[in-house]
């Protein structure tokens, strides 16, 4: 999603673009449905692939291609190869998509990484741990968060007509968590924290609006629903399927939920932010600093039911800071989360390379 969305912000803002992915990948559909007009390539080894290194040098040097924008750590040897085969000054950016985890000092990781121009971090976490866990340059480590556009999440359709249109109760309050059904998006513990607070607040409505990935997750997915009717949920949670219009999701809400395990960077959640929503989200992660650490939303220890009964009866018991805290959360997105901002930010990069 993210690749496609700046390869056509890059676009429209004049810059000639070419996309590369193997033919029918999401990637390559996503790219087709938006107009792109993807290149293909064929799946290649993540190390070693010297057949994959010439086919890409061809490519840079058909497309004439600068600069090489990669997000897949598959892609970094074969990347970082073709860019120093190809004829001509390539630079090699890479924006960072997961966490690093553990420590990448070794000769072999050093060595991968010198190839790299520009390590784009999404947030200021991620670029300590490339610092802390790399050998890589710090000058060249950049912190540019991801971005969506803005004006989907303003002036949204009005919550009681949206809320007729889904079959949602017009009179609750609704906290909704948008994202995949998966165990780590932690659908099934929301669940039983509803369930845990059922009684005291009647009027309290859990909202899922996602499915499982395609042949996978479908016996989480039961669980979860097993869940709902043994607690007698089956009037007080709601499961939609992915809704292509998310913004419908967010205008129906009292509050979103941010519930997954570690999130590297929750779209969904500045999204709901842009929304006017306060986020109830878990302290891991992306998260924390997405929320500035509880100023621009309420945090949780991930999977503790007590600090997630805590926080969000926190938010039940004030709609006056429920409203406060959305539009704090508005505010702060819009500033710097908006694809305009985040496309200055790339843009102005990629022109100083």
């Amino acid at each position: 999603m993210n690749v496609s969305r700046f390869a056509l912000s890059f676009s429209q803002r004049g810059w000639k673009v070419s996309l590369f992915a193997v033919p029918g990948s999401p990637l390559f559909e996503r790219a087709e449905s938006m107009g792109l007009r993807p290149i293909a390539i064929k799946h290649h080894r993540k190390y070693f692939d010297f057949s994959a290194v010439k086919n890409w040098k061809q490519l840079i040097q058909e497309h004439q291609i600068d600069v090489v924008w990669i997000r897949d750590t598959r892609d970094m040897q074969v990347a970082g190869l073709a860019k120093n085969a190809a004829e001509g000054e390539v630079k090699l950016v890479y924006q960072q998509a997961m966490q690093l985890g553990v420590s990448k000092k070794d000769p072999f990781h050093t060595m991968r990484f010198r190839r790299i121009d520009a390590w784009i971090s999404p947030l200021s976490f991620l670029s300590k741990q490339v610092e802390q866990l790399t050998n890589f340059p710090k000058e060249r480590i950049h912190v540019i968060p991801l971005g969506t556009r803005a004006n989907r999440f303003q002036n949204l359709p009005d919550k009681v007509e949206i809320r007729k249109q889904l079959k949602l109760p017009e009179v609750a309050i609704i906290g909704g968590l948008v994202g995949r059904i998966d165990p780590l998006k932690g659908q099934h513990f929301m669940v039983e924290v509803i369930a845990s607070i059922a009684q005291k607040y009647p009027n309290f409505h859990l909202l899922l609006v996602g499915e499982p990935t395609k042949n996978e997750g479908e016996e989480h997915f039961e669980a979860i629903q097993e869940l709902i009717r043994e607690n007698k949920l089956e009037d007080r949670v709601h499961v939609l399927p992915f809704m292509a219009d998310i913004e419908k999701a967010f205008a129906c809400m009292d509050l979103a939920i941010m519930a997954s395990a570690g999130e590297t960077f929750g779209m969904v959640t500045i999204e709901a932010m842009m929304s006017g929503l306060p986020v109830l989200g878990t302290n891991s992660s992306g998260t924390p600093e997405l929320l500035e650490n509880g100023e621009l939303g309420v945090l949780f220890e991930p999977g503790n039911l007590d600090e997630a009964k805590s926080a969000l009866k926190s938010l039940l018991d004030d709609e006056a800071s429920r409203r406060r805290i959305g539009m704090k959360a508005q505010k702060h997105a819009l500033k710097h989360y908006s694809m305009k901002r985040v496309m200055d930010q790339l843009e102005y990069l990629v022109k100083r390379l």
